[in-house]
């Protein structure tokens, strides 16, 4: 009896868990806009990924996610979610390259998010892993962040961008009130 009961509490803890994660049930606000979402740094173009910002085995160390500016959020977005993933390669589609979560403060309209170092578990402060990328099963160095890794097969690679407003009770509902994807390019 006991061992069942352990086994329901860790369910239940993982559960839990797992609602801070891109995978929520969100309730979509009947007014969610899209976000207007630019590089800061010229070297990301979307249509290729910049040499130096690939993964280490392709590079003299992991390189960076780009850092973003995203303007258009609603007043009540108090989070934001970064979804990474190679289109091409289903195993690491879907955010399989890493998923990020900002906390933001409510009423901002305008911000600029730095960038992540690849590769590695160091975050800026009020930058969270949500889910470490999935290419450790494909013996790649373990990290929040992997940047694209294909090796320069010509792999596309985007970014899936939501503001969301967190509940701040546990019985709240998310609820998505903007999102955009876009192109990190290929490579």
């Amino acid at each position: 009896m006991k061992k069942i009961y352990f086994t329901t509490i860790l369910l239940a803890l993982s559960f839990n868990a797992c609602t801070d994660t891109h995978q929520a049930d969100y309730k979509i606000s009947e007014d969610k806009v899209k976000l207007n979402i630019t590089f800061t740094d010229k070297k990301w173009d979307g249509k290729t990924v910049p040499k130096d910002e690939v993964c280490s085995e392709y590079n003299k160390k992991g390189g960076n996610s780009p850092a973003l500016s995203i303007s258009n959020l609603p007043s009540t977005t108090n989070y934001i979610i970064l979804s990474f993933s190679d289109e091409t390669f289903k195993g690491m589609s879907n955010g399989g390259h890493g998923i990020i979560g900002y906390s933001i403060k409510e009423g901002t309209s305008t911000l600029i998010l730095p960038s992540i170092k690849g590769e590695t578990f160091t975050l800026p402060t009020g930058v969270k892993s949500i889910r470490e990328h999935q290419g450790v099963q494909f013996g790649k160095e373990e990290g929040a962040y992997l940047p694209p890794c294909s090796g320069g097969s010509g792999n596309q690679y985007t970014l899936d961008i939501k503001a969301i407003h967190k509940p701040t009770n546990v019985e709240g509902e998310y609820l998505l009130v903007g999102d955009a994807n876009i192109s990190l390019g290929k490579y």
